[in-house]
């Protein structure tokens, strides 16, 4: 059975509240002015604002039915609606005397998880008012209330909020108090069955080490919330956590460590809209420039793209493999001729990186690549094939080399064939002449490593005769 949609549960409750008269049965009256309220406020329809002064409403005609003394229950619920919706609207001092009214009016014997909510609630709002004290002492009254297994996701929600009055001046407590709770929650937090709650906790345990000074485990944390922070499922959150990591690192301050830096910046700015979220756009952008002057001090040349391709080199396999993808597949999502000169320029720096580092990160780009639709392995190829024309003869010669090497010993069969039908189909033509050093110093050889399955069963062909091996007799030799 399809559950009902948010327009017809209000219908249906409007419908019941007119047949419900409040002279008559003013308690059950009561009762379906707060479920309407409650519809209002989780309703995805209308204008967001005038649903909760429609639950404004509803809440404060459900409290004149409601006794404090005769109905204590329903009178209480009604104050904590009412302090979500004051809240929703602005008025926060408002809000903070129903939720505070709400707890003291619920009794922790009986209706403990209702009165915590409340007291949760109370924090949250005595934290946007300036008063991070009295939100302290909320929180951890919430906290005690959660206490028990049945309310973990609860406990750890309200020590993430506490983690964070914790980080105000005012409250004396400091990073390093902020990041004890914060530490004292993830020993909670499964990763697995709660993975939203851990990787807030991470991005929340960087922020409080960044605060201490701590800047390598702040990276290495910023780093962990991103694993579950990636830009398709949670673009904003990604955004954020990609800013304070390149704040981490520019703290670090080193050449490489500034380069991370632009990277992570960039990062965030090309998740960022501007119409929406200008005031982290601004600062993510305004960082990004700061650590760009901040390398040019230290004499680096090139540009943000020259960084990008430096980091790669710099980077373990797995790193290299997952900022690569990343890069790439943001620049096949542009509109052209944008996409064409984003891969172009990337390209580009990579083949201005010494011999090792450009074969290396060609080999993961190939890589990439092999992961990706035709039409995405065309343009990658293309814009290769455009950034090997810009240089000099020589230069294109070992980059042509480097390329087709690659290719050799990266791929397995069947994939060499698509590549190099792709190239052909561009027009591009296999190098004949070999260069004084095809093989950077440091890269293996096919010779130097043990074969695949496929190369086995392919020289076990060749002791049976060329015959029963069709690629033996294609013209240029193995594809």
């Amino acid at each position: 059975m399809t559950p009902p949609s948010a327009q017809e549960i209000v219908e249906g409750l409007e419908a019941r509240l007119r047949k419900t008269p409040k002279l008559n049965k003013p308690l059950e009256h009561g009762l379906l002015r707060y479920q309407l309220a409650l519809a209002y406020v989780e309703s995805p329809l209308g204008v967001r604002r005038v649903n909760f002064v429609k639950a404004l409403e509803a809440l404060n005609e459900a409290l004149s039915l409601f006794s404090p003394s005769e109905h204590p229950i329903e009178y209480a619920r009604s104050r904590n609606a009412l302090g979500v919706v004051l809240r929703e609207l602005g008025k926060k001092e408002d809000a903070a005397a129903a939720f505070r009214d709400a707890a003291e009016r619920l009794p922790d014997a009986t209706h403990r998880a209702e009165r915590a909510g409340a007291l949760n609630n109370l924090g949250l709002t005595l934290s946007e008012v300036g008063r991070p004290q009295e939100a302290v002492a909320a929180y951890e009254e919430a906290l005690r209330a959660f206490e028990g297994g049945a309310f973990v996701r609860q406990h750890i929600s309200v020590l993430y909020n506490l983690g964070q009055a914790h980080g105000s001046p005012e409250t004396g407590g400091g990073p390093e108090r902020a990041l004890a709770t914060y530490e004292q929650a993830l020993k909670l937090a499964d990763p697995q069955e709660m993975p939203d709650q851990w990787a807030l906790l991470q991005h929340a345990r960087g922020g409080a080490l960044t605060g201490l000074d701590r800047f390598p485990e702040a990276v290495e944390a910023f780093h962990l919330a991103l694993k579950v922070f990636t830009r398709p499922r949670y673009p904003f959150h990604h955004a954020l956590a990609m800013n304070n990591l390149g704040l981490a690192y520019a703290q670090i301050g080193d050449r490489s460590s500034l380069r991370r830096a632009v990277t992570a910046f960039e990062g965030a700015v090309w998740v960022l809209d501007v119409r929406l979220h200008r005031q982290v756009y601004e600062e993510a952008y305004r960082n990004l420039h700061i650590a760009e002057s901040a390398l040019k001090k230290l004499g680096e040349t090139g540009g943000r793209a020259d960084y990008f391709a430096r980091v790669l080199e710099e980077s373990p396999e797995a790193e290299r493999l997952s900022m690569l993808r990343e890069r790439i597949e943001y620049f096949l999502r542009l509109p052209e001729p944008g996409r064409s000169e984003e891969l172009a320029e990337l390209d580009r720096s990579v083949l201005a990186l010494d011999e090792q580092g450009a074969w290396r990160v060609t080999a993961t780009w190939l890589n990439v690549l092999m992961e990706l639709p035709n039409e995405a392995l065309v343009a990658g190829l293309q814009a290769r094939l455009a950034a090997h024309e810009d240089l000099d003869p020589p230069a294109r010669q070992r980059a042509d080399w480097m390329l087709d090497m690659v290719i050799t010993q990266e791929l397995l069969s069947p994939q060499r064939v698509r590549v190099r039908d792709t190239l052909s189909m561009l027009g591009h033509e296999r190098p004949t002449d070999t260069p004084e050093s095809p093989v950077p110093e440091g890269i293996g050889t096919p010779a130097d490593v043990p074969p695949g399955v496929e190369e086995i069963l392919f020289k076990s062909h060749q002791e049976l005769g060329d015959a029963r091996s069709p690629r033996a007799n294609l013209p240029g030799g193995t594809r």
